[in-house]
């Protein structure tokens, strides 16, 4: 009967394979077309509450009239109408008042990974691994010090790995390998199982670096693959920005260079191998700078003039900054306002304690624009 169907209209097999490789063409759009709106879906409440407690001390129209007032107490109010909780008690303290911009901070990025959709958490949960590597550098480097046991707990947050417990434990131990030690209970006994430490706070900083990227690159191949690509694409740039800061760090304080070479990161998205290779062998900074010439970074030796320590890491800020406002200008449904959340919040904390610093030291206005990173300047 069907045979009978077909010669009646005319078709001829040609036509009818014709008919269905354009049905089969349709049926992958259109389920193409469902995954992309399920993808929306999924990120339109995240997305809508990161929009909500916004970035807004990246901004020029929110920075400048608290510039321009130079009155810090004007600052804590426009800070706590922003989302920060800001007790008045603390406020006659700088260092409580960057203790508690921290702790908003942490909590941001712990809201963030439970709001992030099942596509991106992985990514998200080892964002928050680089803050108890943070916090694990600090217990580390106060107690090789002598520091007060009191200041370090409260110095001291809670992330992940980093609980109330290891706080409690770190704050009362003697001695730089007893802090070791109790790391070592931790995520980290991965890094700090490998051998005995001394007191070479370099190679552990770097090590602990290492480990907290380590945990980026595997959660980047967990993320789904509707959302992996921009995420890659985020990472493989966030890579080039960490060797370039190793790199530049490395030939700024004379560091061998074999040992430079040994923690060199895999490929990112620009600098090759090659290229970081001939910045370690640069015999100074100024010279390393050049080999940059024909990358997205070449302008870092007109922007950061005195090549100081603070002007080169402001630069690679901003260089983020610009990255993941790219990503969130193609990916505005999906994972760009998750990941312009996760960097616009960390460089807001920056800008943050700088303004409190800057205000309560009674600095010029001028002198306070030229230490942040803004995104519209």
């Amino acid at each position: 009967m069907i045979d009978e169907f077909i010669d009646m209209m005319g078709l001829t097999n040609f036509v009818l394979v014709i008919v269905g490789v354009a049905l089969l063409i349709v049926v992958l759009l259109l389920m193409s077309y469902f995954r992309t709106l399920v993808a929306i879906s999924n990120f339109t409440f995240p997305n809508a509450k990161f929009r909500a407690h916004g970035t807004h001390f990246i901004e020029k129209e929110k920075v400048d009239p608290i510039i321009e007032s130079r009155n810090l107490n004007e600052f804590y109010q426009v800070v706590r109408e922003n989302g920060y909780e800001l007790p008045k008690e603390e406020t006659g303290d700088i260092d409580k008042v960057e203790n508690r911009l921290e702790l908003n901070n942490v909590g941001y990025m712990k809201k963030a990974y439970r709001l992030s959709p099942l596509e991106t958490k992985p990514f998200v949960e080892a964002w928050l691994v680089r803050y108890d590597v943070k916090m694990a550098k600090r217990a580390i480097k106060h107690i090789a010090k002598g520091g007060d046991p009191e200041q370090l707990k409260s110095d001291l947050i809670p992330v992940k790995n980093i609980d109330e417990d290891i706080i409690d434990n770190l704050s009362s131990s003697r001695n730089l390998q007893e802090a070791i030690t109790i790391l070592k209970d931790t995520e980290f006994e991965k890094v700090l199982g490998k051998k005995e430490w001394g007191e070479d706070f370099f190679k552990l900083d770097v090590e602990l670096d290492k480990f907290a990227y380590d945990r980026l690159r595997k959660a980047v191949s967990n993320v789904e693959s509707e959302q992996r690509a921009p995420v890659k694409y985020f990472f493989g740039r966030y890579t080039d920005l960490l060797n370039l800061k190793m790199v530049i760090r490395g030939v700024r304080e004379n560091i061998d260079k074999e040992f430079m070479q040994d923690y060199l990161l895999p490929t990112g998205r620009e600098l090759e191998d090659w290229k970081l290779q001939q910045m370690l062998e640069s015999k100074n900074l100024e010279e390393a700078l050049v080999e940059l010439e024909g990358t997205s970074f070449e302008d870092i030796r007109k922007e950061a003039a005195s090549k100081s320590h603070f002007e080169i890491e402001k630069y690679l800020d901003k260089q983020l900054l610009i990255i993941v406002s790219e990503v969130m200008s193609q990916q505005v449904l999906t994972v760009g306002p998750l990941l312009k959340f996760l960097v616009g919040k960390e460089i807001e904390l920056r800008n943050l304690k700088i303004l409190a610093r800057g205000l309560k030291e009674g600095l010029e206005p001028d002198k306070i624009r030229k230490m942040l990173v803004m995104e519209d300047v």
